[in-house]
């Protein structure tokens, strides 16, 4: 273990820390480089160092710490009081109350009951925060409401000493101590009692503990700054619908709702297609039906009449089917061909008939009546024309020549030629192909069909009117090219939609007949919508995984924040150093205080996290009783100053110490070796004792000189402190207690010179105190010169060594001198009967008196000196 006030750390520290993450390290070497807890800009810059490390995308970790690295960090600065002034609504203290000090490594402020120094004392408690520091009250008895307030000057001591500049900081008691002052203890009553009968926590921690605090501390922002990084990563993702959340989809919404998961992944779980679609639209129709059986039925019959549209439809597309369209114009072409070679023949034979027309329509139905009547009536047994002998013209009834039966002859042929046949039985067929072509049905009937099919009534107008055109084209056209194209895919289209849709919905209301049926359509459905929320929120699912990545990956950096490691090493720390440490220096204080024999114990109890509780209690007694009910109060007091001081010195920080009376209750044995202390205090930092013990004052001074007899370089300061009138603090014009007489004399001729200039009212107060400090500096020459400081009030040791021999040199006239001035002055500070008043000196009175005494000194002092030096020769 190493020792607080040495400042150091153990090097395993570092170690410790090397083995750790690397934004700790970074954190760590802040710490080293900067001496300073880092600003919110160094913790995102942490915060940031943290979340690379956790994504492990760090380019580089952070330097090792170098051994001792820690121990080399410089400690906070140090400070001194320099002055309290300005105070206001301070108990009774008074405009004119400040304390000078500055130049005063150990200042004793002395004041008898009354005087303020009790108001100080209070004051100083606020302004440092101490433990227990009591309520603040301005003037009760002269009703003063003016808030307390206060003015600290202060001067920073660094690593080259105390800094050249001082700062001065505002106090009231509405904002509570002043945190530039709050590490300053203060010894009193209140805290003689805390530290000697309750368990107190140490104010000063070692430096490695300190070190591994704020490491603590930092890893605590660095966590806060992460997730308050999370917490603004807000989910957007709808919730899903209530009645979704048992379904299929929000299985899938879970699985998928993890970091990492990837866009295509999401895509391929978040699709629905079309059908499903149509799929959902007619689950959701189904299941909304009263009766399904019955709209079943519909359904079904709705089915048959497509398929019988769908025939006629088909039947009505074959037959202006490219096939057929080319199957009548090769009919009709070869009907035409047919007639022509018809033609030409009979042209061929008209041409040598003398009358015209034959062959034509008109003579052709001649031809027929004539053969009619010829088998009917004229030649019944003979094929018509009869050209046998003596036969006759049915018509003329003239006997038929050679010539006329030849001519009829033709005629017969003529009828019954095949080219005449062929091109008949040709003309027949385009006829009865033209009659099959189907009939257009009117715009309101081709309306309702296209209705059924679900065709759009308008598009199925245009498929109509293309039909009919195509029709019409086909009764005459020649040429393919002649006939228009239809195209029936749109109602083909329409028409299997329809089927299917029909079907969808005759298949879901045949499940819905039966219970079971319609639970497992309510199920399906379910599945359909869900399918369908999750396509709807496909992007919004993309931007919560990426969320949950990024939130992820913060949270894998805020377990990097985690303090457990740091607390449980801050405790072994606190174990071996703080709680040891402070049992140590409390041993060492007992010691030092002259309490080593008292049997008391220093024992800790570890609260957690580093904190401990240190509580003093008897060394092994027989029965369990409590230590106060033992020990005597001075033994407690001196008890509790050992706590205190162990407390005190557990930082190695030059900062000031108060006492307010730190020797009540304690006999003269322990009360010089407290002074000794506190002298010894003064060595590495500003003490301040506040008193109204003339004894305690006179040893703190003793204690002081010893010291400097050894070469201390301690300067001590007594201020004293008084009442004029309803205000109290004023502090006196002539440092009585620490001046030697000749410098206090002169001082206070200095200030009658000054006093001569004030008005009546200040003049009188002005030589009301110089006569009480002319009074004391006669006193001080009694003690320091005229019995040659051999016995000092309130001091312990007489010293004879060297100055004993100094007494032979008084005479009579110097004790009547020495006596008029007492009584002269004495009248000043005690009562007198009102039929003998006193009456204050005048200022040039004051300074002859003064002068004289100075004058009477130097004489004395040569006098004594030359019967020292005779009496040694002798």
């Amino acid at each position: 273990m190493t020792s607080q006030e040495e400042g150091s750390a153990p090097i395993e520290i570092e170690a410790w820390l090397n083995s750790k993450t690397s934004w700790l390290r970074a954190a760590a070497h802040d710490l080293i480089t900067h001496r300073r807890m880092p600003d919110e800009a160094g913790i995102d810059a942490l915060a940031d160092h943290c979340l690379q490390e956790a994504a492990k995308e760090l380019s580089q970790d952070s330097a090792l710490l170098e051994p001792g690295a820690i121990a080399g960090t410089p400690g906070r600065a140090g400070l001194r009081l320099e002055r309290l002034f300005d105070i206001r609504g301070v108990n009774a203290l008074g405009d004119q109350a400040q304390l000078e000090l500055r130049d005063a490594d150990l200042a004793i402020v002395y004041g008898p009951n009354g005087s303020g120094k009790s108001g100080y004392a209070r004051l100083t408690k606020h302004l440092c925060g101490a433990r227990l520091a009591g309520p603040m009250h301005g003037h009760v008895f002269l009703g003063a409401t003016e808030k307390p307030a206060a003015t600290v000057e202060i001067r920073a001591i660094g690593e080259n000493g105390p800094a050249a500049e001082t700062s001065e900081l505002a106090w009231d008691l509405a904002n509570g101590p002043l945190p530039e002052l709050k590490a300053i203890p203060v010894f009193d009553t209140v805290t003689s009692v805390e530290f000697g009968d309750n368990a107190t926590s140490a104010t000063h921690m070692p430096r490695s503990m300190v070190f591994m605090g704020r490491l603590i501390e930092i890893s605590d922002r660095v966590g806060a700054n992460l997730r308050k990084r999370a917490d603004l990563l807000v989910k957007q993702l709808p919730q899903i619908n209530a009645d979704l959340s048992q379904s299929q989809a929000a299985k899938t919404l879970r699985g998928l709702l993890k970091p990492n998961v990837q866009d295509a992944t999401i895509d391929a779980a978040c699709s629905v297609s079309d059908q499903e679609r149509v799929d959902r639209v007619a689950l959701e129709a189904a299941l909304a039906q009263a009766n399904p059986a019955e709209l079943h039925s519909k359904v079904v019959k709705q089915l048959e009449q497509l398929a019988k549209s769908k025939q006629s439809a088909l039947d009505r597309e074959g037959a202006t089917s490219a096939d057929q369209v080319n199957a009548i114009i090769a009919a009709r072409a070869g009907a035409t061909g047919k007639r022509t070679a018809a033609s030409a023949h009979a042209t061929a034979f008209f041409n040598k008939v003398p009358l015209k027309g034959v062959g034509e329509e008109v003579w052709r139905r001649l031809w027929a009546a004539a053969e009619a009547y010829s088998k009917a009536s004229a030649y019944p047994d003979h094929e018509h024309p009869n050209v046998d002998e003596g036969a006759r013209c049915v018509l003329c009834q003239q006997e038929l020549g050679t010539d006329a039966k030849a001519r009829m002859l033709g005629f017969s042929e003529f009828i019954q030629n095949k080219l005449q046949a062929d091109a008949a039985a040709a003309e027949t067929y385009v006829s009865d192909l033209v009659k099959t072509l189907p009939i257009t049905p009117d715009e309101q009937v081709w309306a309702t069909v296209s209705q059924a099919v679900g065709l759009d009534v308008d598009v199925g107008e245009v498929l109509r009117v293309a039909a009919d055109a195509r029709t019409s084209a086909l009764k005459t056209a020649s040429d393919v090219a002649d006939v228009p194209s239809v195209d029936w895919s749109v109602w083909h289209v329409a028409h299997a939609k329809r089927t299917a849709d029909l079907e969808l919905e005759r298949d879901q209301l045949a499940g819905l007949i039966d219970v079971e049926g319609r639970k497992a359509s309510q199920e399906r459905l379910l599945e359909l919508r869900g399918k369908e929320w999750l396509a709807a929120n496909v992007s919004a699912i993309k931007a919560e995984v990426k969320r949950l990545t990024v939130v992820a990956r913060l949270e894998t950096a805020i377990r990097l924040t985690a303090t457990n490691t740091l607390t449980t090493k801050n405790n072994e720390i606190a174990s071996a150093e703080l709680a040891q440490g402070f049992c140590d220096r409390f041993n060492a204080e007992m010691r030092k205080l002259g309490g080593k024999g008292l049997p008391v114990v220093m024992n800790h109890k570890s609260q957690g996290k580093g904190r401990f509780t240190f509580c003093t209690e008897l060394l092994a007694p027989k029965q369990d009783v409590h230590k106060r009910e033992v020990l005597s109060e001075g033994e407690q007091r001196l008890i509790a100053l050992a706590a205190f001081l162990a407390d005190a010195t557990g930082s190695n920080r030059s900062i000031p110490i108060v006492f307010d009376d730190p020797i009540s209750s304690l006999d003269q044995r322990f009360e010089e070796a407290v002074a000794a202390r506190i002298a010894e205090l003064a060595e590495s930092r500003q003490v301040i004792v506040f008193t109204h013990r003339l004894s305690l004052m006179a040893l703190l001074q003793d204690a002081h000189e010893k010291r400097v007899e050894k070469g201390s370089k301690v300067r001590c300061k007594v201020i004293a402190i008084g009442r004029e009138g309803q205000q109290t603090g004023v502090p006196s014009s002539v440092d009585t207690f620490s001046l030697k007489p000749k410098p206090g004399l002169g001082q206070l001729v200095s200030d009658m010179g000054a006093a001569k200039k004030l008005e009546p009212k200040f003049k009188q107060m002005a030589l009301k105190d110089a006569c009480s400090t002319f009074r004391i500096l006669v006193e001080r020459t009694v003690e320091i010169h005229l019995c040659a400081n051999i016995v000092g009030r309130f001091r312990r040791e007489i010293k004879t060594m060297g100055v004993l021999k100094k007494l032979v040199a008084i005479e009579p006239p110097d004790c009547i001198f020495i006596d008029d001035l007492m009584s002269k002055y004495s009248a000043f500070e005690h009562s007198q009967p009102d039929e003998t008043p006193t009456h204050l000196p005048d200022p040039d009175e004051i300074i002859a008196d003064a002068t004289a005494l100075r004058a009477w000194i130097d004489d004395f002092e040569k006098r004594a000196k030359s019967a020292a030096d005779g009496k040694a020769a002798a």
